[in-house]
C-alpha cells in the first residue's frame, strides 16, 4: 500500500480506530481478571450467598443467608438473578458472580458513547469514553467489579434518564422511563425513587406536560408499577409482610436516623466529588470549554448560520441542559439532606457529568470552521486531554495490583484439590476476622465456602468441631493449630497454606 493511501486511510478511519482502541480498554478494564480480586464483605458477599442459595433452593423469590431467610438484606431479586445467569454460563465462580456487574458497567459505557455518536458526533462519543475510564472508584469499589447491585441500577438509571430527556420531543419514550424506574426498585430499593423528582421537575419544566396525553400517562405508570406489584406479590405469598415491611422500616427510616446521628453535616458527597479525579477531570473539561468559546468570540469566529444553530440548540440542547442539570443536582441534594454517607450512592451522577462534559466539547468543536481554529481547539483542550489520559492509565494499572485474601484462596484451592469434600459441614477459627469473632464465619467467607465446595457452614469454632457427630472439615490459622495441635494433630490434614484444613470423619 502506498504511503498517500496509508495517510488517507488512517485520516478517513483515525477517529473510528480511537473508538475501538477506547472500547476494548473498558471491556478490559472491566473483565480482565475478574475473579482474582477479595470478595468484599457486606454487601458483594452477601448478594453473593443470597445469589448462590436461591439456585441452590429453586427459589427465585426468597432469599436466604445461610440457609435461612434473609431480613438483613433487604434489596429484591433482580441483581440476584444478575448473579444466577453468571453462575448459569460460568459455573459457581467468583468470575460468574461478577459478571453481570462487569457487563453492566460496560453496557453503561457503550449507551453513553452511542448516544453521543448518534445525537453529536465523534468528538463528543470519543471525549466520553476516555472520561468514563478515569471513574476508578466505579470500576474498583461498589459497582463494575463486584457483585452487587449498584452497576445494573446505574445502568437502568442512566437508560431511564437518557429516555426521558428524549420523550420531551417523543413523549412515548416516557414507557421506558417508567420501566427503567421500576428495573432500578427491583435492583436497589428505595435509591430509585431518586429517578422521582428527577422525572416531576423535567415533566414541569420541559413543558412535557403540556405535550402527554393520557395513552402516555397509562404507559408511563403501568411500566413503573407493574413489575413491582408482580414481584411484591409473589413475595407476599411466601412470608406476608415479614419482608415488605421491614424494606421501608429498615431500608429508609432506620437507615436516614442513624445516619443523621452518625453524620450531621450536609457536606458528605460534595466533598466526595471534589476529591474525584474524575470530577476534576470533567470539571477541568468544561471550564476549557467556556475558555475555548471566549477565544473563539475573540478570534471572531464565523457568525453565518447562526439562526439554524440556536435551533438546533433550542430543540436537542434545552432538554438536555434541563435533563442533565437535574440529573446531576437532585441526587446529591437527596442523599445529602438525608445524611447518608456511602460516597457510591452518587455514582449515577457519573453519567451525566461525562455527557455534559462531552457536549460542551462537541459544541466547541462544531464551532471551528478553519484550519487554524482547529489547532485552537487541539491546543486548548490539550490538557485535559493529557489529564483523562492520565488517570486512564491509572485505572488500567488497577487490574495488576488487586487486593487479594489468603484465607479466600486457601479454600478454594482446598476444594479444587479434594472435590471429594463438597457438600461437608465447615467450621472456621481464625484470628483476623474484620468484624466478628474468630469462630464465626464473616460473610466474604461464607460465600467462598459455598462457591468452592458446597459447603455448609457451621458456627462455634475448634471446640464446635470436635464435638460435632459425624464427619466435618475446619479451616484455622497456624495460631489456633497450635493452640488445639494435641486435638487437631491426630485427624487428617487435607490443605496446609497460610491455613490449614482438617478433616474429621465419624
Amino acid at each position: 500500500m502506498k504511503k498517500q493511501s496509508v495517510f488517507q486511510f488512517v485520516r478517513k478511519y483515525f477517529m473510528w480506530l480511537l473508538l475501538l482502541f477506547f472500547t476494548v480498554l473498558c471491556a478490559y478494564v472491566c473483565f480482565a481478571r475478574l475473579d482474582v480480586g477479595l470478595i468484599q464483605h457486606w454487601d458483594e458477599a452477601r448478594h453473593g450467598v443470597n445469589a448462590y442459595e436461591m439456585m441452590k433452593n429453586h427459589n427465585y423469590i426468597v432469599n436466604t443467608y445461610n440457609y435461612a431467610n434473609d431480613y438483613f438484606n433487604l434489596k429484591p431479586p433482580l441483581s440476584y438473578w444478575g448473579i444466577i445467569l453468571g453462575f448459569r454460563l460460568f459455573g459457581t465462580g467468583v468470575f460468574g458472580m461478577r459478571f453481570y456487574s462487569a457487563l453492566a458497567a460496560f453496557a453503561t459505557f457503550l449507551l453513553i458513547a452511542v448516544y453521543l455518536l448518534r445525537r453529536y458526533g465523534k468528538t463528543a462519543a470519543l471525549c466520553s469514553m476516555a472520561i468514563f475510564l478515569t471513574f476508578y472508584d466505579f470500576f474498583y469499589w461498589h459497582a463494575a467489579r463486584n457483585a452487587d447491585a449498584d452497576a445494573v441500577y446505574i445502568l437502568f438509571f442512566t437508560i431511564g434518564c437518557l429516555a426521558l430527556i428524549e420523550s420531551a420531543k417523543r413523549p412515548h419514550l416516557l414507557w421506558i422511563c417508567g420501566l427503567m424506574f421500576s428495573l432500578c426498585f427491583l435492583s436497589k430499593s428505595w435509591h430509585a425513587c431518586v429517578l422521582l423528582p428527577i422525572g416531576g421537575l423535567f415533566w414541569l419544566f420541559s413543558g412535557l406536560c403540556r405535550r402527554m396525553k393520557p395513552r402516555h400517562y397509562i404507559g408511563l405508570f403501568s411500566c413503573a408499577i407493574l413489575p413491582i406489584a408482580l414481584w411484591a406479590f409473589a413475595r407476599y405469598q411466601y412470608d406476608g409482610m415479614a419482608f415488605l415491611g421491614q424494606m421501608f422500616g429498615v431500608e429508609v427510616t432506620q437507615r436516614i436516623a442513624w445516619s443523621e446521628s452518625s453524620n450531621p453535616n450536609y457536606f458528605f458527597f460534595l466533598n466526595y466529588l471534589l476529591h474525584s479525579r474524575a470530577v476534576l477531570v470533567m470539571l477541568g473539561t468544561i471550564a476549557f470549554a467556556v475558555l475555548f468559546t471566549l477565544l473563539m468570540r475573540h478570534c471572531n469566529a464565523p457568525v453565518q448560520r447562526q439562526s439554524a444553530m440556536k435551533c438546533r440548540f433550542r430543540e436537542r440542547a434545552l432538554p438536555a441542559v434541563l435533563g442533565l442539570t437535574l440529573w446531576i443536582l437532585v441526587p446529591v441534594l437527596v442523599f445529602s439532606l438525608s445524611h447518608t454517607y456511602y460516597y457510591w450512592y452518587v455514582y449515577p451522577i457519573f453519567p451525566a457529568l461525562c455527557l455534559a462534559a462531552s457536549i460542551l466539547v462537541q459544541l466547541c468543536r462544531n464551532a471551528c470552521r478553519t484550519g487554524k481554529q482547529l489547532a485552537l481547539f487541539a491546543c486548548v483542550f490539550f490538557l485535559p486531554a493529557l489529564a483523562a489520559l492520565h488517570y486512564d492509565r491509572v485505572t488500567v494499572s488497577g487490574i495488576d495490583d488487586l487486593e487479594i485474601s489468603g484465607f479466600q484462596l486457601d479454600l478454594q484451592a482446598a476444594m479444587e484439590q479434594r472435590p471429594d469434600l463438597h457438600g461437608m459441614d465447615i467450621y472456621v477459627e481464625k484470628s483476623d476476622n474484620e468484624y466478628k469473632e474468630s469462630f464465626y464465619w464473616e460473610q466474604a467467607g461464607l460465600l467462598m465456602a459455598e462457591l468452592s465446595g458446597d459447603l455448609k457452614c457451621e458456627e462455634g469454632g475448634v471446640e464446635a468441631f470436635l464435638e460435632a457427630p459425624g464427619s466435618a472439615l475446619l479451616i484455622v490459622d497456624p495460631a489456633y493449630y497450635e493452640k488445639y495441635e494435641a486435638q487437631l494433630s491426630e485427624l487428617e490434614t487435607v490443605y496446609r497454606n497460610e491455613y490449614i484444613v482438617v478433616e474429621k470423619t465419624e
